[in-house]
C-alpha cells in the first residue's frame, strides 16, 4: 500500500512511515505536547543522577559532606520523577509499539514507588551531619541503583519505540546512555557465559546432588567411593571453580545492588557448603575404617562395633544430605535467576543492538539532543 504524505515524517535526512490510522498531526501534537516532554524529563533526571552515580563501596564509605551531596542530587531525582516523569507516562500514545514501551514503564514507576520511593520518602529531604549517616547510607545504596535502573530501562524502551529513534536515535541519547549500554552489553555477554558455563557442568540438570542426598536418606549408609565419585567432582567443580565465575560477574560495572546481593549470596556459600560436604565425607570414611577394625574384638565388642558403625552413617549421611539439598535448591535457584536478569540486560542493551544493526561503529553522540527534538 502505497504511503500518503499524511503518513511520513521527517527524521534526519530521512522519511519514516508512521504506523496505519496514525497521521502527521496526530504524531506532531503527541510528539509536542508528551514525547518530546518527556524525553527532556528523562534525559535531565539521568544526567543529575549521572553526577552522583557511585558504587555501594563508595556510598557507604564515602566523606559526610558527599554523602549530603549524593542525597540532595537523589531528592531531587525522586521530585522530577514524580513531578514530571509520572504524569508524562499517564498520557497515552497513538503509536502502538510506543504505547507498549508507556505500559511498561509506568508499571515499573509503580513497583519503584512501592519499593524505593516512598522509602526515600520517610526521610527528611535535607539531612544533616547528626542525622543517622549509617541509615542514609543503606537506603541509598539500594534506592541509587533501583532508580537509576528505571529511568534507564523505561527511556531505552520508550526512545527504541519512537517513531524517529530506528533512523536518528543518536539525537535522543544522554553523554551517559551509551557508556551504560556498552557496560550492559559487556555484562550480558558475561552472564551469558556463566549460563552455559552452569548448564555444562556434570550432573547440574539431572539433580545429582538432590538424587545423592535422597539415596543417603534413604539408605542410612555412606555411598562408597565408586558411588560417590560423580558427586564429588561436582563437588570439587563448584568449590573450586563456580566463585570465581561469579565473582568475575560481580566485578563488572553495569551490575545492581539487587543483582550484585543474590550473585554475592550464591559466591560466598556454595563452596563452603561444597568443601563441608567434601570433609564431612572423608571423616566419615575415616571413622568407618577404626570402626570396622574388629579384628581381636570378642563378638559383644564387634556387634557394638557394628551398632556404632550403623549409627555415624546415619547421623553423618543426615548431615551430608541436608547440606546436598540446600546445595541444589541454591543452584537450581542460580541457573533460574540467570534467564530473568539476562531479559533484563536485553533491555538496557536494547536500543544499542537495534543501532548496531544499522551500521558497524556508533556515531558520535550529538552534543546537545534536545535541539533536535522537534523533527
Amino acid at each position: 500500500m502505497e504511503l500518503t504524505p499524511s503518513q511520513l515524517i521527517r527524521a534526519g535526512d530521512r522519511q519514516v512511515p508512521l504506523p496505519p490510522g496514525v497521521t502527521v498531526l496526530d504524531w506532531a501534537l503527541e510528539r509536542v505536547s508528551v514525547q518530546n516532554p518527556r524525553i527532556r524529563a528523562f534525559l535531565g533526571s539521568i544526567k543529575t543522577l549521572g553526577s552522583v552515580l557511585e558504587s555501594n563501596y563508595a556510598i557507604l564509605h564515602c566523606s559526610p559532606e558527599r554523602l549530603l551531596e549524593i542525597w540532595r542530587k537523589v531528592c531531587i531525582v525522586r521530585e522530577m520523577i514524580v513531578a514530571e516523569i509520572e504524569p508524562l507516562l499517564e498520557q497515552p500514545s497513538r503509536i502502538p509499539n510506543l504505547e507498549t514501551a508507556r505500559q511498561s514503564a509506568r508499571f515499573s514507576l509503580k513497583l519503584l514507588q512501592r519499593s524505593v520511593l516512598e522509602q526515600l520518602q520517610r526521610f527528611p529531604e535535607t539531612i544533616t551531619l547528626e542525622d543517622d549517616m549509617v541509615e542514609v547510607r543503606k537506603v541509598l545504596c539500594v534506592s541509587i541503583g533501583a532508580v537509576h535502573a528505571f529511568l534507564q530501562d523505561a527511556f531505552g524502551e520508550i526512545m527504541a519505540a519512537d517513531p524517529r529513534s530506528q533512523h536518528d536515535a543518536d539525537y535522543f541519547l544522554s553523554r551517559r546512555f551509551p557508556q551504560d549500554i556498552e557496560e550492559a552489553e559487556w555484562l550480558h555477554s558475561t552472564v551469558h557465559s556463566l549460563q552455559e558455563y552452569l548448564h555444562a557442568i556434570d550432573g547440574l540438570d539431572d539433580r545429582l546432588l538432590s538424587t545423592a542426598a535422597s539415596g543417603l536418606r534413604q539408605r542410612r549408609m555412606l555411598p562408597s567411593g565408586e558411588a560417590w565419585e560423580r558427586t564429588e567432582i561436582l563437588l570439587q567443580e563448584i568449590a573450586e571453580r563456580i566463585t570465581p565465575k561469579l565473582k568475575e560477574v560481580l566485578a563488572l560495572r553495569g551490575i545492581r545492588f539487587n543483582e550484585m546481593e543474590i550473585l554475592d549470596r550464591y559466591a560466598d556459600r556454595l563452596p563452603v557448603q561444597a568443601r563441608t560436604v567434601l570433609e564431612l565425607y572423608a571423616a566419615g570414611i575415616e571413622m568407618t575404617g577404626r570402626i570396622q577394625a574388629t579384628a581381636g574384638l570378642s563378638p559383644h565388642e564387634r556387634a557394638q562395633s557394628a551398632q556404632d558403625l550403623l549409627h555415624c552413617h546415619g547421623a553423618l549421611g543426615e548431615r551430608i544430605a541436608r547440606r546436598l539439598q540446600e546445595m541444589d535448591e541454591g543452584l537450581q535457584d542460580l541457573v533460574s535467576f540467570l534467564p530473568i536478569w539476562l531479559q533484563g540486560i536485553e533491555k538496557r542493551r536494547a536500543l544499542m543492538l537495534k543501532r548496531l544493526h544499522r551500521r558497524d561503529e556508533m556515531d558520535e553522540v550529538l552534543h546537545d539532543p534536545f535541539g533536535t527534538l522537534e523533527s
